[in-house]
């Protein structure tokens, strides 16, 4: 006589999807940070933060992931994507800064900030953005002595 059959089901929740997200995003970031040199904590190398900051996704990923497991869970609803606006606008930002220069590219980025949450006013968003990018370009170019693409048509 056998015992009662025990089978693994996975439900969609939120920390499985959440996990599996960081968890992807811990490995893209990884595949990238290790062609740079990692260097030690007093002499940091290229690939120290990527990497630093990629592991602790992974362990929080891994976490989530775990938890999902046990206990009871909240079961993945509807999915808004307007929050993915802010990946895809810092996305944009790092493909274009070096062809737009970065007044333009913080502005676009900004925009696509700003289109992720539930209220959109042009007027505000082009204030907020002039405001963000000229604060920055004061701080990073001017305070900090950055070398920043500024503009292509120089």
């Amino acid at each position: 006589m056998t015992g009662p059959s025990k089978t693994l089901t996975i439900r969609w929740s939120t920390d499985l999807l959440t996990g599996l997200l960081f968890a992807a995003i811990a490995l893209a970031g990884g595949s990238v940070g290790a062609r740079y040199p990692f260097g030690d904590p007093s002499h940091m190398g290229a690939g120290f933060f990527p990497k630093a900051v990629c592991s602790f996704l992974a362990l929080i990923g891994t976490g989530l992931v775990t938890r999902a497991f046990i206990g009871e869970q909240e079961m993945v609803g509807e999915i808004d994507p307007r929050p993915l606006l802010l990946l895809v606008g810092t996305l944009v930002f790092g493909l274009v800064i070096e062809d737009l220069g970065f007044p333009l590219a913080g502005l676009v980025l900004v925009l696509f900030a700003h289109l992720g949450g539930r209220v959109f006013k042009p007027l505000g968003t082009s204030l907020l953005a002039i405001g963000l990018v000229g604060l920055c370009v004061l701080v990073f170019v001017y305070g900090l002595g950055l070398n920043l693409p500024m503009t292509r048509f120089r």
